[in-house]
């Protein structure tokens, strides 16, 4: 729900009621002709006060509620003259593609009024675009609405949808960001749309290497390029493989010369296990599909799986997938393990995570599927004793998933 506040607390609409209640919306040809209608008197769809018609020489022309109004439309983040433009853009995009759209319709049952309300072969999709950045709590939370409401949501950022650009296909996501994101193909994807250029930039083929850094493809395009429902690219899957291993360190590194002992569970766990960080079996840390479900590097919760799950497990003895997830659990409610919050995804997307983890394995040829959710051990795992032998362990294993992948 974007209609909101500018400085002064006053509410800012591109729709509003006439007086014989109808909808009237502020785009294309009509705001040529807003002197002639400074006369007319219009309405608040919610609460139906009068409005004030405003067109100056700066903002695009809107509506605003008088000051101090009680309508809950004013109560929301403040607009700003992109988000104006941006969703006007939107919604004239979609009348030039012919389909239904309601700009700023509200809906009573949920009391969200979506920037854009699109209808299409029987569904109902709800754009929201969003300018500035809210907590994930509330984009959980609105899209659960829309989604209970058989209404899909989609997010478009207002800007590049990226918090930092690294090289061409490596770019940083605030969790913020990461919330607004949906699967496309396997992989996550995130759309944006910079009115004062006119186009929109993709994201596909996210891949986390740490909780902010990321892989990924980046697209422009015009926006009379655009399709809904977005995505528009289902490219052929591509991991980035090579570069993982480099990530990977640089991760141990850091975390190594910035963690506490006392606060990171991880470190003082490898410790207590008379480990070494950078001696860790080059089977643990491992990038596997949908691992973006945690925050976590996959070298922590894989680790943890070895020492909860995996570490007095016997040759040729059974472990099940639902008793990995108990222990998993346990590490989560400890804070040990952070999920990320992802509304536009799959449930519980770390289980995913962890069925694929053992599926790599399988693939690797250290567990062998023996039903629905059950694994037997046939090889143990390695574990190098010099840095050595762990850049040599950490290559063959890299060899073997390039392998398999293709």
């Amino acid at each position: 729900m974007k209609n909101t506040k500018g400085k002064k607390g006053v509410c800012y609409l591109l729709t509003a009621l006439t007086k014989e209640g109808k909808l009237f919306t502020l785009y294309g040809e009509v705001r040529k002709q807003i002197l002639q209608m400074r006369k007319q008197q219009f309405y608040c769809p919610i609460c139906t006060e009068p409005l004030i018609l405003k067109a100056g020489h700066v903002r695009i022309p809107h509506f605003s509620h008088r000051h101090h109004s009680e309508c809950i439309n004013t109560a929301s983040e403040p607009e700003s003259p992109r988000h104006l433009k941006g969703k006007l853009d939107l919604f004239e995009w979609c009348r030039s593609n012919r389909l239904s759209a309601h700009l700023e319709h509200y809906l009573p049952d949920i009391k969200q009024r979506p920037d854009l309300l699109i209808e299409k072969a029987g569904r109902r999709f709800a754009v929201e675009f969003q300018c500035t950045p809210i907590s994930v709590q509330s984009v959980e939370r609105r899209s659960l609405q829309y989604l209970l409401s058989d209404i899909t949501p989609i997010w478009i950022v207002g800007g590049q949808p990226f918090h930092k650009r690294r090289t061409n296909d490596m770019f940083e996501l605030t969790e913020y960001l990461w919330s607004l994101t949906k699967r496309n193909n396997g992989y996550a994807m995130l759309a944006g749309y910079e009115p004062e250029s006119g186009k929109a930039s993709l994201l596909t083929n996210i891949v986390p290497y740490t909780s902010r850094k990321i892989f990924a493809k980046h697209f422009q395009l015009p926006i009379s390029h655009l399709k809904l429902p977005l995505p528009l690219f289902a490219e052929h899957p591509y991991f980035p493989f090579k570069s993982w291993l480099n990530e990977k360190m640089s991760w141990i590194q850091q975390k190594v010369r910035y963690g506490d002992l006392v606060q990171d569970r991880f470190l003082s766990t490898v410790y207590l296990e008379k480990s070494n960080p950078f001696l860790i079996s080059p089977l643990i840390g491992l990038p596997v599909k949908y691992m973006e479900g945690f925050v976590s590097h996959p070298t922590e919760w894989q680790f943890f799986i070895w020492t909860d799950c995996l570490k007095k497990l016997s040759f040729n003895k059974r472990i099940s997938l639902h008793y990995v997830y108990y222990k998993l659990r346990k590490r989560i409610s400890k804070g040990d393990i952070v999920c990320r919050v992802l509304p536009l995804h799959e449930k519980a997307l770390w289980e995913k995570a962890v069925r694929n983890y053992f599926r790599v394995l399988e693939e690797l040829f250290y567990f062998q599927k023996v039903g629905k959710d059950l694994y037997r051990m046939i090889r143990v795992f390695p574990w190098p004793s010099h840095v050595e032998d762990a850049k040599n362990g950490e290559k063959d294993i890299l060899k073997a998933l390039i392998k398999n992948y293709r």
